[in-house]
């Protein structure tokens, strides 16, 4: 397996709940942490805090202080909870140097709040104000140095669930901003020229220090995929993710195989390091996809689904809805298979 990726730590994890009235918030917040505990108290692997997140937590009361978990403990009656242990480790996160932004070399980025949009929104609209645009700001950091560097290494979003669970069905999470100017060293002076500059990226997620190395494996294959061998690999490594979380069962696992046309245009249309399609193709093969299934038809206003000589069906599945609206086309065998054909804009009309 890969090394780690930069880690790019969500405050969520070490924003102490401000409306915690039952041991269950509180032990829920303490939960979410330790699960990543083995991960974040390793200093052989790049994990970077948000320093304006950071300065809200403190601004705002948020920041774990022992004292400060203490009290909540005592309020709730978790009389169970070791505040010196979990306060450590959050407080050994939010100390490690460098921050995000030094990181990046990236001080500042100008733009209006009402300018990035993050998909699904549940990320900031369940952080406090400051902490909330904090968030936003680092995770504009983030994709304007991929932006700017097109050898930057993989970040990817440590994080935890939280209600409602079904905004978490994918495991990526979309940046769309207008960037007016910014503030950063003569290294990343490229990123002057590009002002103003619009992104529209992603970033992987995990939930959990597991599925971390899950999906570092996972998505490492698929990056690294030079032949529909290659895919099949990471597909199947993703499907073993999947069952294991209990999604599914191995007994209706439908056979597939990747067409030659499929990872060639996965990477033209932008899909070359980004998980949720190998996420796709592996909930379609255990009949539990992410977005609906659907006939794709000879034409756009035409009800008649393409076939193929050897009697195999055409099907589609949005892969993204904004946009372009890109979808992964794939034919459905005689003997109930799938052949994984190509992506494309919804505008496309072809399936190979």
């Amino acid at each position: 397996m890969a090394a780690l990726p930069d880690l790019l730590v969500d405050p969520y994890l070490v924003c102490l709940p401000q409306y915690c009235d039952r041991e269950e918030q509180l032990d829920e917040f303490v939960q979410n942490l330790m699960s990543w505990s083995e991960i974040l108290k390793r200093h052989d692997v790049a994990i970077h805090f948000p320093r304006a997140c950071l300065e809200a937590l403190l601004s705002e009361g948020s920041y774990p202080f022992e004292y400060e978990f203490r009290r909540l403990a005592a309020r709730v009656a978790a009389h169970h909870l070791s505040p010196d242990l979990v306060c450590k480790i959050a407080q050994e996160v939010l100390e490690r140097t460098p921050s995000l932004e030094e990181n990046c070399e990236i001080a500042f980025l100008d733009f209006a709040e009402k300018d990035c949009k993050i998909n699904p929104d549940v990320y900031v609209t369940r952080l406090a104000g400051n902490v909330a645009w904090g968030f936003k700001h680092a995770l504009a950091v983030v994709t304007s140095f991929q932006e700017a560097n097109a050898k930057a290494k993989l970040f990817l979003m440590v994080t935890a669930k939280s209600d409602p669970e079904e905004a978490f069905a994918t495991q990526e999470v979309q940046i769309a901003v207008h960037i007016s100017g910014v503030e950063c060293s003569e290294a990343l002076a490229k990123l002057e020229t590009l002002m103003p500059l619009d992104i529209d990226r992603t970033l992987p997620v995990a939930f959990h220090g597991t599925s971390l190395l899950q999906s570092v494996g996972c998505l490492k294959l698929w990056a690294q995929a030079t032949s529909p061998s290659d895919v099949r690999d990471a597909i199947n490594a993703r499907l073993e993710e999947i069952l294991s979380t209990g999604t599914g069962n191995k007994e209706p696992v439908r056979k597939f195989i990747v067409g030659e046309h499929f990872l060639q245009s996965a990477r033209q249309n932008g899909f070359g390091e980004r998980l949720n399609i190998v996420d796709s193709c592996a909930r379609i093969i255990v009949n539990e996809p992410k977005n609906s299934v659907e006939p794709f038809r000879v034409s756009a206003d035409s009800s008649e689904q393409r076939t193929r000589s050897d009697g195999a069906l055409a099907f589609r599945t949005h892969l993204t809805k904004d946009g372009p609206g890109y979808r992964m086309l794939f034919w459905e065998l005689a003997d109930n298979s799938i052949e994984f054909a190509n992506v494309g804009p919804k505008k496309e009309l072809v399936i190979r």
